[in-house]
This record gives C-alpha cells, structure tokens and sequence, in this order.
C-alpha cells in the first residue's frame, strides 16, 4: 500500500467585492515580501508579452497540429468502502487490549515549502461604463467586459482555431486578465480562486453561449495565465484537462507522461468516449496548487458557532464568505486541507479559548482533554449530510452541524500542533481517518515508530477512547501515514 505524500509550494448589507474595494489590498501587496502567488504572476506582471505570448502564439500551431488520443480513468474515490453511519463507541465494560505496535508502510517526509517573491501588479484603470458585475461564491465581483464577439461554431480544428483568434483580439489579454490579476493579488486567491473567478466571470459575460463555448474560453484564460491547461474533445463536447498539484477525486483524467489531466468545464460528458489533446511541449505552464497558502482577504460575513463539552464552552464566529469559497474546491487529499490557511480571526478565537481550557493541565492530560471534547461533535457522514464526499478545511468542522472522522483528525491535528507543538501524522485507514501523535515520553500504547520517534494513535471519532487507544477494528489493519511539514 503505498503512502500519500504530498508536496506544497509556499506558494454592512450586501457584501460586494468589487475593484475598489481590492485597491487597499493591491497597494499592500508590494510589502508583503512572501506572497506567493505563484509563478504565473511574475510571468503575467512582467513578461506578459514576452513569454506567455509565445507560449500562446505557439498553441495556435499545437491545436492545428496533431491531436493525441487517450482513454480515460474513472475517478477514483478516496473511501471506497462507506464509512460507518454510526460514530464508534467505546464500550464501558469493553476490556482494554494489550497496546501493539501497528505497523504501517514505509513513511516518507515531504519536501519543504518554498515561496515565489512575484513583482508588484499594476492597477488598470477600467472605464466604468466597460464594466461587467457577477457573482463569484456569492460575492459580487466586476471586471472589464472582454467584449468576445461570436460563439465557437463547430467541434473541428478550423472552428477551434478561428474562435481562437477572435479571443486573441478581444479585451480579454489586455484588459481582463491584467485587472484580474489585480484583484487575486490583493485578495490572496490561490490557484484555485482563480480558476473559480474565471469560471464566474465567463459565465456572465457569455450566458447565453454554449457549454463548448464558455469552455474554451475557460481554457484560454486559464492557458494565458500560466497554467498547463489543456483543450480536449470528448465525444460530442469540449472541455479543458487541469493538472494539480494534489491529486484530485472523483473527477476523470487522462494520464499524460504519468501526470493526471482532470476533465473540468460545463456540458454533458460521454465517459465512454476517446479523449482527444493537442500535443503540447511540457513545459507548457504550471500545475494548479489546490492548497490555501495564506488567509484569502475577502469580506466579513459573521456566522456564530458554539459547541459545549464538559462544562466548557468554545464559541465565536468564522466568515461565511470564506465558507462558500471553500464549498468550491474539489475534494483533495487530507493533508491539502489541514495544511491550508483559512480564518485567522475564527482560529485564533479557537486557539485562546482552547488554551484556557488546558491551562494547568499536562501534556497528556490536555492532548486527552482535546480528543474527547473533539469525540463529542455529532456525527454524520458527508453522503448523509451532502450527498457526495466532503471533507473539512478547519473553518468548516465549525460552521456545519455534524462532521465525520477526516474532519475531526484534520481539527485535532490543527489544535494539538497550535496548542501543544508536538508533531501529529495523519493516519488513513481503508473508511477511517485518524492520527497520531509524538508525545515527550514514551507511552504503553497502540502505536508506530518513525525515525527513532514514537507515534502514539489518537482517534478524535472514537468516543470514550483515550490516546492511544486504536479502534478495535482497525488494530490488525495497515495504515497508511501522511506527513505534514
């Protein structure tokens, strides 16, 4: 079974986000010396016509050239066997196994995170009758109108490349993207924001168009900002491959030089069809990192959260703005959501009560305290509580109802680094997520050793159960072990 390590780069009414309202955050970016924003910025913000335009002049070659053709993989899912529908319950008579060592797979560390220092943007000011209002997660957004005249007519090379042409000469590259960049820059969008707001932003300015249509123009912005985004036929439709950085579930790809391309766009998919792609150099842009590097700055929209253990009360408010964002993400590998940075006002209210909490209390005694106060959320899981597999960033496991075991080893992974500095790994089962944990003292415990170190099982869904206890089921089972660094 092999391991899941993953690499990250250090990359009051209506609220509406607009360009003014992102002028305060642009005007700050230059002293923000490590934004990373990632490569296509400094390429977008300095070498706009150089590089990318050779880049993009060249793809008029690669999609009047030859068309690869690729059979496609289902997407996976990350449980395939469904997780219980009841949370676990540890038994009050249920007599105490003798601690074991698991012994899971090799383990291996990540890489360590590097940051990109990109040039400062500069502001384009848009004449206001040119402009264009849509909604991105909720949020009212404006750009320039790219003013693309005409539909893509046809599903051959000759329609592909005269539609090609009419979007070179619009106002998308020297109007749109430009003031788009902008606006991700000063509100710290990730990759994926960005990909989100082109996607909201071409469905306005072409509502009536088709889904080949939105599509393609999807792509092309996508391609002109530096990701290696590809244009694909599949069957009677056109949509675009996105390769990430994290890999992705429950989404087909193809598999090119061993990297999965994800298909992604609107329109009905014929999963049973070839999948066809211009060839194209590798070194045709970057992969699209999923991970939040740093707190988006977007608007406040205040949702109370509270949740009683023990006679002890953790209470506050996370931006709901910041939850619709995050409802927008392809499920990802856990590691993504735990290390991804979200609302620094909701955690750090969750960070100082809960260090009230554990005041006074011992290292063991405070990683217990967490882990049962955690065991005591209701459960669900994500197909009873949406349908379809959604795993938590932290900010989430506060703002629904219920949650189930990755959103809770994802939580407790976040309190114990923050509260007590002891280094936790994320321990995955075949329908269960838990963790484990480095504690100063060697424990009598379920545990694994990793590089001369103990880790000690620590199971934040296992009511009742202490550290070190694994769940019964899972004692003779194999884990596999995500690192975090």
């Amino acid at each position: 079974m092999d391991f899941r390590i993953f690499k990250y780069e250090s990359m009051r009414k209506a609220i509406i986000i607009s360009i003014l309202v992102f002028i305060p955050f642009i005007s700050g970016f230059a002293q923000d010396k490590k934004d990373d924003f990632q490569s296509y910025r400094e390429k977008m913000l300095s070498g706009y016509m150089g590089f990318r335009k050779s880049i993009m002049d060249d793809y008029a070659k690669f999609l009047n050239g030859v068309w690869d053709r690729y059979k496609a993989f289902k997407g996976e899912k990350a449980y395939p066997l469904p997780k219980p529908k009841v949370q676990p319950k540890k038994k009050k008579d249920e007599p105490t196994p003798k601690p074991k060592e698991v012994v899971p797979e090799e383990v291996k560390p990540s890489e360590p995170i590097s940051s990109d220092k990109p040039n400062k943007p500069k502001p384009v000011t848009p004449n206001p009758s040119d402009l264009v209002t849509f909604e991105w997660c909720g949020m009212g957004m404006q750009l320039p109108d790219a003013k693309i005249q005409g539909d893509l007519c046809g599903l051959d090379k000759e329609s592909v490349l005269a539609f090609f042409d009419v979007l070179n000469n619009s106002k998308v590259n020297d109007k749109v993207l430009p003031q788009m960049a902008n606006i991700a820059t000063g509100a710290k969008f990730n990759d994926w924001c960005l990909c989100l707001l082109i996607q909201s932003y071409v469905k306005k300015i072409k509502p009536n168009a088709s889904a080949n249509t939105r599509n393609f123009i999807c792509w092309y912005m996508m391609a002109q900002f530096g990701f290696d985004v590809r244009i694909s036929f599949i069957g009677n439709g056109l949509f675009y491959l996105i390769p990430f950085k994290q890999r992705v579930f429950a989404h087909n790809y193809i598999l090119i030089h061993d990297t999965p391309y994800y298909v992604w766009g609107e329109g009905y998919l014929d999963e049973n069809a070839d999948y066809f792609t211009p060839k194209v150099p590798d070194d045709a842009g970057d992969y699209v990192n999923l991970v939040i590097t740093k707190p988006l700055a977007i608007p406040y929209k205040a949702k109370r959260f509270s949740h009683t253990f023990s006679g002890k009360t953790l209470s506050g408010e996370v931006n709901e703005n910041l939850i619709k964002v995050m409802a927008a993400f392809p499920q990802m590998p856990i590691p993504a959501y735990a290390v991804s940075q979200g609302d620094n006002k909701a955690r750090n209210q969750i960070l100082n009560q809960m260090k009230s909490f554990i005041s006074g209390m011992s290292e063991l005694e405070a990683a217990n305290f967490i882990l049962q106060f955690i065991q005591s959320f209701d459960y669900a899981t994500d197909d009873e509580q949406f349908g379809y597999e959604k795993p938590f960033f932290v900010e989430e496991t506060l703002y629904y109802p219920k949650c189930d075991c990755e959103d809770r080893a994802i939580f407790y992974h976040f309190l114990v680094t923050n509260l007590l500095g002891n280094d936790v790994h994320l321990v995955h089962y075949p329908m269960h997520e838990c963790t484990a944990v480095n504690f100063s003292q060697k424990l009598n415990a379920d545990y694994y050793m990793y590089q001369g170190k103990q880790y000690v099982i620590c199971d934040p869904t296992y009511i009742g159960a202490s550290i070190g206890m694994c769940m019964p089921a899972y004692r003779d089972t194999k884990p596999e072990v995500d690192l975090i660094k």
